[in-house]
């Protein structure tokens, strides 16, 4: 299993979270709005802000400060199987 930062993805590559670093009121936030472990993402667009598609939805995000968000890479193949 290859782990990355949400920063690696590229426009149309893909993961699920494995985990997030940061403040607890923020992380809690990020749950709420569906980004929590397990979670498959899809980059749209990288930069800061990120928009990131997550269960139907796109979400524009800036990240605070020292909170990451680490991915189990999903390489394109696997999803177009």
């Amino acid at each position: 299993m290859d782990v990355i930062p949400l920063s690696c993805l590229q426009a149309g590559e893909s993961g699920r979270i494995a985990w997030i670093d940061g403040a607890a009121d923020f992380t809690t936030r990020l749950a709420e709005m569906g980004l929590r472990e397990g979670t498959l993402i899809r980059m749209v667009q990288p930069g800061s802000p990120c928009i990131l598609a997550v269960n139907g939805q796109r979400l524009s995000l800036r990240f605070e400060g020292d909170t990451q968000v680490f991915l189990e890479a999903i390489h394109s193949e696997v999803l177009t199987a």
